[in-house]
């Protein structure tokens, strides 16, 4: 993935005050571990910094989804109807039309029992002309409800709607990167991007027996160095 300059600009947000927002934001996970002397404060620590961005990144993200599911479920409610019925078949794209006329066949097998099916009689050319008439006019149906759906996506927004959830999404997941590429200039930042590796790596393999020993790891480094900043 590719990350991009600005996370809060390709989410549609203001500039972000890494500063002003760090207090109360980034600190939670390493409560109570003391800075150590002559240390920057936590709301000059990049790693806290970089945090209190993706939180405020996280609720825009949140917001974005739950916009989108409203859109969503909008969708889903007009695609219901959006079905032709033949020889009591259901068919919701043009192709399944087309494939119900004129069937392409997997195997022999499949061939035989679609040929048993017809044997009783054969269509006479009138006969022919009628489905042949009957298949145009599912197409045209299905075209009419096709149009119904667009009408409803373009009344409500929808491609934008799911352009800035992605958009949102994808700022997110560039400030995660940002944390982790983040130069702690403290002791509880340095636990708190240990912790942080941490819980990513329980999250991308929680059943993972092999990659538990890595995040054990880990966490026994964030423990290592929060020992030794509260002694």
């Amino acid at each position: 993935m590719t990350k991009s300059t600005s996370p809060a600009a390709d989410a549609g947000l203001p500039a972000i005050d890494r500063r002003s927002l760090v207090c109360g934001l980034g600190t939670a996970a390493i409560a109570g571990v003391p800075v150590t002397a002559g240390a920057a404060p936590m709301s000059d620590d990049p790693v806290f910094q970089a945090m209190a961005a993706l939180e405020q990144l996280k609720i825009h993200a949140e917001k974005r989804d739950a916009a989108h599911s409203i859109a969503e479920d909008a969708i889903f409610d007009a695609r219901i109807g959006n079905v032709v019925t033949f020889d009591g078949e259901e068919m919701r794209t043009h192709e399944q039309i087309d494939d119900h006329f004129t069937p392409a066949f997997e195997d022999e097998e499949q061939f035989n029992r679609f040929v048993e099916r017809l044997r009783p009689r054969h269509l006479s050319a009138t006969e022919r002309a009628e489905r042949d008439l009957a298949r145009h006019a599912a197409h045209d149906e299905l075209v009419r409800k096709e149009a119904e759906i667009a009408e409803v996506e373009q009344r409500i927004g929808f491609r934008e709607i799911e352009e800035q959830k992605d958009s949102a999404e994808m700022a997110a997941w560039d400030a995660e990167y940002d944390v982790m590429e983040a130069k702690p200039a403290t002791t509880a930042g340095a636990v708190a991007l240990l912790r942080f590796v941490t819980e990513l790596m329980e999250g991308l393999n929680p059943d993972d027996d092999e990659h538990e020993h890595y995040v054990e790891a880990i966490r026994n480094a964030a423990d290592f160095f929060e020992r030794s900043a509260s002694a």
